[in-house]
């Protein structure tokens, strides 16, 4: 059940990174002013990489299971 929730989230991840880069596309096309480009193509940069960092921690979130917790981390020795 995992590895299906992990596959539709990276189906998910392709299609918003094929609709950001579309956007962004269009946006260099049409655009003439370049304050508002450069607006349109911060927020799919931020849109991108929001959209990759939720994807990456459920798709290999799974990977980074430590023996101790975090805040535990002070407990063992070194």
């Amino acid at each position: 059940m995992a590895n299906i929730i992990r596959a539709i989230f990276a189906l998910f991840w392709v299609a918003a990174v094929s609709f950001i880069g579309y956007l962004a596309f269009i946006m260099v096309q049409t655009e003439t002013d370049p304050q508002m480009l450069w607006g349109w193509l911060v927020m799919c940069a931020f849109t991108f990489v929001s959209a990759t960092f939720l994807a990456y921690n459920i798709v290999f979130g799974h990977h980074h299971k430590a023996d101790v917790p975090h805040h535990h981390s002070h407990l063992q020795n070194s």
